[in-house]
């Protein structure tokens, strides 16, 4: 990857972001589910880059 890019590959950060936001999620999902729909950005953002489509 350029390093002129706004993103660095840094697939164990996406990892690691990816089970954060999971566990957000799923926490959000338990106590307020009307709010679940504010983490899936990061979610599936954090998904993306650890499947190295970013």
């Amino acid at each position: 990857m350029n390093n002129n890019e706004e993103y660095a590959e840094n697939r164990g950060r996406d990892w690691t972001m990816f089970i954060i936001s999971l566990i957000g999620t799923l926490a959000l999902l338990f106590f307020i589910p009307e709010w679940v729909w504010v983490a899936f950005p990061f979610l599936f953002t954090s998904l993306a880059g650890a499947m190295g489509r970013l």
